[in-house]
């Protein structure tokens, strides 16, 4: 029963991975012209970064992928810190949707269970995508399918829990790990390993509805999910410039403090007798999945609100903790680079097109310039700006 159990799990993470992974790309392509207008309106208001980053990582499904593109802009100097630091802030929003998903898909009972009838639209989906020549039905169809195949992985997942919840030896197990520390830690990895934060608050859903886990347990993990996520905006800044070095660190930073402030209030409820469990369990009795689900909401939102004041003291700290090289003030030797594309942007193709076609009109503004510096040269037979008309080069 155990490998059974085993190799369901797995297959369940790797159909949910896939159908996120479709689910993004196509709702990328489908919305990046929004996602664009967003983009180039975007204003030093902090509601209007978070309200992008919220609608944004909705949109296309991924808080990473949102992230990702963030430090791309700010990596290419057309975003401030600020700015992103509040669309970061609405993308942790956001990405509260998938497991909203799929706390809905858990109900249904010993009837047919609505993960299994949204499923179903993995074959509407892919039936479409077999007889679609526009690309817009295309994406249309892709949606569909990746929706599908979300709530088809969900299912799996929900069945190999009911296995495990079968097995004694992993019940006791399970029961055993009370200690918030251990469980922070195990959402850090499993997020870490997976790479998705969806993927570790939808398993602790699934856990925690089947029995395996109570909620309190489910809270915790989730609560490391969320600092699990940064491992891929650490890895997307560190490779980058100073700037993209800072936003990751923001990323980081914002999860972290939110987790400290939610452990520090729970040890002190803790005195009172009071817990995020039986507090999520008075408000949404008899529905497992939606406690863990609003608690996830509820733990973004309010962090949000609590950092959302103290932007510019993060940001202070970031500056500190990423500090400004003399090499980044004073370059000896010029190094030629885009100005609006970078491999960031590539990540994220129908904005990299757009950033394209800024880039093409960059390069012709310089080549203008090199013809105004060329043909002052030739007629005063002044040579001041001949290396910077050769760095134009």
């Amino acid at each position: 029963m155990i490998t059974t159990a085993v190799l369901t799990l797995l297959a369940g993470i790797g159909v949910f991975l896939t159908a996120c992974i479709m689910l993004s790309s196509n709702l990328e392509s489908l919305s990046s012209g929004k996602l664009k207008k967003m983009f180039t309106k975007a204003s030093k208001s902090k509601l209007y970064g978070v309200g992008i980053g919220t609608v944004g990582t909705a949109a296309i499904q991924s808080s990473g992928a949102m992230t990702v593109m963030v430090i791309g802009f700010v990596n290419a100097g057309i975003m401030t810190l600020p700015l992103a630091a509040t669309i970061i802030y609405g993308a942790n929003i956001g990405t509260t949707i998938t497991a909203q998903l799929a706390a809905l898909g858990m109900f249904g009972g010993n009837s047919v269970s609505l993960a299994l009838i949204f499923a179903s639209l993995a074959g509407i989906g892919a039936f479409m995508m077999s007889f679609a020549k526009k690309e817009r039905t295309k994406n249309i169809a892709g949606i569909l399918t990746g929706f599908g195949l979300l709530f088809f992985g969900l299912y799996m997942m929900a069945l190999s829990m009911e296995d495990f919840a079968k097995l004694p030896e992993v019940v006791d197990f399970l029961s055993d790990i009370d200690n918030i520390i251990l469980l922070l830690l195990i959402g850090i990895l499993l997020t870490a390993l997976v790479q998705s934060s969806s993927v570790v608050t939808t398993l602790a859903i699934t856990m925690v509805v089947s029995g395996l886990i109570d909620l309190n347990q489910g809270i915790y993990l989730t609560l490391g999910s969320n600092i699990g996520s940064c491992i891929v905006a650490l890895l997307a800044g560190f490779s980058g410039g100073m700037n993209a070095k800072r936003t990751a660190v923001i990323h980081l930073l914002f999860n972290v403090f939110g987790v400290l402030i939610f452990v520090i209030v729970g040890v002190i409820l803790g005195f009172f007798d009071i817990t995020y469990a039986g507090l999520f369990e008075t408000a949404f009795p008899d529905a497992p999945s939606t406690q863990l689900a609003m608690f996830h909401t509820v733990f973004n939102v309010i962090t949000v609100i609590i950092m959302l004041p103290l932007t510019g003291m993060l940001i202070g700290l970031v500056v500190r903790l990423v500090p400004e090289r003399r090499s980044d003030k004073d370059e000896g030797e010029f190094i030629p680079k885009l100005h609006f594309l970078n491999d960031y942007m590539l990540r994220t193709p129908p904005m990299a097109v757009q950033q394209v076609m800024r880039e093409v009109l960059n390069m012709s503004q310089i080549a203008m310039e090199n013809y105004r510096i060329a043909c002052h040269m030739i007629r005063t037979m002044d040579f001041e700006e001949k290396e910077k008309f050769c760095n134009n080069e």
